[in-house]
Order: structure tokens, then sequence, then C-alpha cells
């Protein structure tokens, strides 16, 4: 594996032979390299012997870094902390240089993760075994050494989320408002009573051919992110895909439309995402507003239903749920919150 971190205009590279752990604490190897362009970051195929990371290449994970503090300092100084926000990497990571050996070549370097939501305990499943496709094309090392094709979705290797919640809490809080007539979920054939979780882990895409009948819907591949909306007597939280709180970050635009809805308690599932004029989703422009807390321009694109006032609505199909989602939605759905 190859860590590549993006600084004035090159990937400051390391070689971590055994790949990221998750374990807190625990020091994987990071052998510092030479800089890589950036037009490497996309780079999958094979290299040549004699060259450089001779052998297969995929991109395992891609996303941003945010460093805390000076980077320039950090790296100067031989440690740097900071945070990953991939598809499959996430929360605080450091990187401390260590001491020049006589004879060695290059600087050594530890990777290692912080105590967080995304880390693992050490008998977990191992990322590594767990994730091994490339978050761009679904292949694995041994199909780009096959050199069979990339996958037909470019989701195919997204993770089921990058860590598990610590804890589980339910609640039973009656509606605070009045619903609308034909907002009643226990009309929905699998609608069952049961209380409301504090996070359901997002389900993600998978592999496979394009499905051709009317049994399947499509939806909009949306450049933002994942956000699961967890709303109960007036107030709202939005949680990132690995249940991070994340209501902050978003600002009260979005939370303010939704605690405008005529319910008590929900659990709505979305992206939210900044918009170019054209009405694509830009992630790039998403990232630059988070960096500077703006937050005027997030739109919160939902296309899921899971739970509403006492009810467990994962039983009915889908098309149910994005129906009595249009219906709560009603005069609020254009503005900061629309239906997907």
């Amino acid at each position: 594996y190859d860590l590549r971190l993006e600084m004035d205009g090159v990937l400051k590279s390391w070689a971590v032979t055994r790949g990221p752990s998750l374990v807190p604490g625990e020091k994987r190897l990071a052998v510092h390299v030479e800089d890589h362009p950036l037009d490497y970051r996309n780079f999958e195929g094979v290299i040549p012997e004699g060259q450089y990371g001779a052998g297969e290449v995929i991109v395992w994970d891609k996303g941003v870094w945010i460093p805390e503090g000076d980077p320039h300092k950090g790296y100067a100084k031989g440690h740097l902390d900071f945070e990953l926000r991939g598809e499959k990497l996430g929360g605080r990571w450091h990187l401390v240089r260590m001491a020049r050996k006589p004879r060695e070549k290059h600087d050594n370097w530890l990777l290692i993760k912080s105590e967080d939501d995304f880390a693992r305990a050490p008998e977990d499943e191992d990322i590594l075994e767990e994730m091994p496709r490339s978050v761009d094309t679904g292949r694995t090392i041994g199909d780009v050494a096959e050199n069979k094709p990339a996958r037909r979705s470019k989701k195919a290797a997204a993770p089921k989320q990058a860590a598990a919640p610590r804890s589980i809490r339910t609640s039973t809080v009656a509606p605070t408002q009045a619903p609308a007539a034909d907002i009643d979920p226990s009309r929905l054939k699998g609608a069952k009573k049961a209380p409301l979780p504090n996070f359901v882990a997002p389900m993600q895409a998978s592999s496979g051919a394009a499905p051709s009948s009317k049994e399947w819907i499509h939806e909009i591949k949306f450049d933002g992110y994942r956000v699961q909306a967890r709303i109960e007597a007036g107030r709202v939280r939005l949680l990132s895909r690995s249940g991070l709180d994340w209501t902050k970050k978003f600002g009260d635009e979005v939370a303010s439309a939704l605690r405008a809805l005529p319910l008590g308690a929900a659990i709505i599932d979305g992206e939210i995402v900044v918009e170019t004029s054209s009405g694509a989703s830009d992630f790039s422009g998403l990232q630059a507003d988070l960096s500077a807390g703006r937050t005027d321009r997030f739109v919160y694109w939902v296309f899921d239903l899971l739970c509403l006032d006492g009810y467990d609505l994962r039983g009915a199909t889908l098309l149910e749920r994005k129906g009595l989602l249009e219906a709560l939605l009603g005069a609020e759905n254009g503005d900061r919150v629309r239906l997907s």
C-alpha cells in the first residue's frame, strides 16, 4: 500500500507495506518515498518491472485529508496529525517520523490510528480484507493482473461503513405535531411498531448487472455526503454514514427545514450536496464550503424514510416509503430539502 497526501501540488508519499490499521495505537511502518505527481492519484494498471511500485495498482481509497495545525511545520518536524474523510478510511490519524539509522536511504515513519468512532478493536475484521476492491472501478489487484475490465458501477467498492457506532440507543417519543391525514405509517404493509433507533447503518451500492425489469427503480448518483437525519421532538441530528454527528458542520438551514416537517420522530436517508448553476452536484464546492464554514448553499436530497412516529418502515416497499416521504415533505419539498 502507498499512502499519498496532497501538499503543495504534489502527492507526498509513504509506502505502508502492511497497509493501514484501524486499531488505535497499532503502528504500521510507513517508508517515506519520492513525491508523486497529482496525475498518479487516479492511476490503475500495471507498473513495469524495474520502476518504483512495480506490479498491479488499484485506487483502494480516496477522499480528503484535513491537517491539524500547519501541515508544513508538522511535515518538517516529522509529526503530522490529520483527519481522513475517505470512502473507506476516516477519523484521526498520525504520521510520526522515527530517527534515521545509519545506512538507511529513506526516512521511516509510523502510521497510527487514533481512538474515535472510526476505530476498530483488534478482534474486529481487518478493513483490508473486508474491502479489497478499488473505489473507482470495483476491481481487485487480481482483476488488474488478469486485465479484467472495470465493473459497471463505480460505487461497487463502497464500504458498508468506516466504523460501527459505539452505542445504539432507542427512544419512544410520541409525535409532537399532528400529521396530515395521508401521512399514516401504520397503513404501510410491512411497517412495524418499534422505538426509534439511534442510528441505522446505511445501505451501500454493490456490483451487479444492470437491471432491466420494471421491479427496479433507479437513484441519481450525487457527489456529496451521505447523511442520515434523525428527528425527534423538534430536535434534528445530521449523522454521517458512520454515525458521527455532523449537525454543526452543516449549519441550521437544512435542520430548520427538517424541523418544520409535520412529525414527531423520524429517520430519513439522503445526501447533502452543493449544486452548480446547472443543477449538478459539486463535491469540490461542498468541500470548500465546509472548510470556509459556509452553509447557505447546502441542499439535502432525500431518498428514503426508514422510521416514522413509532413505526419501523424498512419492511415496507421502497416505493411506498418514497410515497410517504413525498407526502411528508409537502410544501417543504424544493428549497433545502428535496425528494430524489
